[in-house]
């Protein structure tokens, strides 16, 4: 399953990358991580690896571990999500757009094995929503970060 999500985000295409990638922000607009665990090198940078725990229903936990493939920030960022059975590639480009705004895109490729095969299948129409709602918060995030209203 692969699609393309994007926005208009308040701020220069600098500070827009660099808020984007900085794992101290995430959970201020990723309500549902709980924790960052760096394992491997500095994020954002190439080769980092990052485990990170979401909360998923009322008692229920994921752990997914993080790798950037490519840190050409400002302007590209690609991770991969490994959880049991799942693999996302996460490709974010970021484009000044006016002097105030960034225009932040994201492609997602997900690969499902085993189970997930089938919660795939069953909901996979519900990932696309997922990632503009994240998307959506990190701009309202950054917005009240930069004192600016949302694009």
């Amino acid at each position: 399953m692969e699609y393309t999500k994007r926005v208009i985000v308040p701020g220069d295409l600098d500070a827009v990358a660099a808020l984007f990638t900085d794992t101290t922000t995430w959970s201020a607009w990723q309500p549902t991580l709980q924790t960052v665990e760096v394992l491997e090198g500095t994020p954002p940078a190439t080769g980092a690896r990052t485990r990170l725990t979401f909360r998923r229903g009322r008692r229920g936990t994921m752990v997914m571990t993080e790798t950037v493939e490519l840190g050409d920030l400002p302007r590209r960022w690609r991770v991969v999500y490994e959880a049991d059975g799942v693999r996302n590639v996460c490709d974010t480009r970021f484009e000044q757009g006016d002097a105030r705004t960034t225009l932040v895109e994201q492609r997602n490729e997900f690969g499902f094995s085993g189970i997930m095969r089938v919660v795939g299948a069953l909901f996979g129409s519900s990932f696309p929503k997922e990632t503009q709602r994240s998307l959506d918060a990190f701009r309202d995030f950054a917005a009240r970060r930069t004192q600016a209203p949302p694009a």
